[in-house]
């Protein structure tokens, strides 16, 4: 079991317990991918001041004793907000930290393996980040892995990259296909990475242009166009729809046929404004964010990489009729809907206008060019 503690911030307890935990998990893995693991998530959250990690005892399930007290080398007192302006591309470095301690060489632990090669450049998805995928690696199941992939006698794990790297995480239990985004020299929608860019939004892994900079470079080129078959482009207002699913809980999702920002649960909190939750049992996030800069730091990734500086957003509702039996509909706010949700639209889209007043002429120079071509 790992234990995430923080800085205790409330006035009224912070002289007695200086620390308060913040994130438990428990965890099935080797020491070997242990401390890569704790590290990358100190990396990723800087305000993580420590970590105990702690193993059941002989007396059965769920009893704990502690092994040992990691103390983060990445911690910040006050961690620094992120800016909205996209790095220059040749800034721009991929670390794939969060992937580091599942991507490994073989282990001998498994039997009966085989080696396929792949022939056809694809490039998968693991995580929130790609990868060329060189092959994959056939064993025989073990025990551990049967529970831990739903799987039968055998177990396929894709090999990536130029150092063959065997990669075991989760996210292959249900086969590696749905992880196939194209081959080399493809060109694919952005409506096609829907899957891989709520992955992103939810885990928090990397910045959104990071993702799509990541894709082009493995030589797979992303369009903004409606359809492959056509050279028409999408409007350049992100309609955003939002569906009210509580006193003070909501979700927001992009609606179809325009740019892709990932879908979001949200609340209100104490102070009035709108934080993002973790998922639709509205937890909170260990880092709480505002909704307002998770869209426009969305928007302005997107501005950037497609180079499309007028990019803004239309926030509508999706409100439910009395009448069962009447779909919802799409319309404005409501004025009985909180002010920081009717207010939404005006504070993302004041927000990218001083973004684009402050860097006018930032944008992805090395985009890959989506020309097309008539058939």
């Amino acid at each position: 079991m790992l234990t995430y503690y923080r800085k205790n911030a409330d006035n009224l307890t912070k002289k007695e317990f200086s620390i308060v935990p913040c994130k438990t998990l428990e965890i099935d893995i080797s020491e070997q991918r242990l401390l890569p693991l704790i590290e990358a998530n100190f990396k990723k959250h800087p305000f993580l001041c420590s970590c105990t990690v702690m193993t059941e005892t002989m007396c059965g399930s769920h009893e704990y004793e502690l092994e040992f007290t990691i103390v983060s080398s990445y911690y910040k007192d006050n961690p620094i907000p992120s800016e909205h302006k996209p790095m220059e591309a040749d800034m721009i470095t991929i670390d794939d930290y969060m992937n580091r301690p599942y991507l490994t060489t073989y282990e001998p632990s498994h039997q009966g393996f085989e080696v396929k090669l792949e022939h056809e450049e694809k490039v998968i998805r693991l995580g929130s980040y790609f990868y060329n995928l060189k092959g994959v690696l056939i064993c025989e199941a073990t025990e551990e892995d049967k529970k831990k992939y739903h799987c039968d006698r055998y177990i396929t794990f894709p090999i990536v990259e130029e150092d063959w790297r065997v990669y075991d995480e989760k996210s292959i239990t249900y086969g590696m296909e749905r992880l196939i985004v194209g081959k080399k020299g493809d060109t694919i929608l952005l409506e096609d990475l829907k899957e891989a860019i709520d992955y992103n939004a939810r885990e928090d892994n990397c910045e959104y242009e990071f993702l799509l900079g990541d894709l082009e470079r493995h030589g797979i080129t992303i369009s903004n166009r409606k359809r492959l078959d056509s050279p028409e482009e999408l409007p350049e207002t992100v309609v955003i729809e939002i569906d009210k699913l509580g006193k003070k809980f909501f979700r927001m999702d992009a609606a179809s046929g325009g740019y892709y920002i990932p879908q979001r649960f949200f609340y209100v909190g104490e102070d009035d404004e709108l934080y993002v939750c973790d998922d639709d049992d509205f937890k909170p996030c260990v880092y709480r964010k505002k909704l307002v800069t998770c869209i426009v730091e969305d928007v302005t990734s997107l501005s950037w990489f497609f180079n499309k500086p007028n990019l803004r957003v239309l926030v509508t509702a999706l409100t439910k009729s009395e009448d069962k039996h009447t779909p919802s509909e799409l319309g404005p706010i409501p004025k009985d809907w909180f002010y920081t949700v009717q207010t939404l639209e005006s504070e993302i889209n004041y927000s990218l206008d001083e973004v684009h007043q402050e860097y006018p002429d930032n944008y992805y120079r090395n985009k890959r060019p989506d020309n097309f071509e008539e058939k």
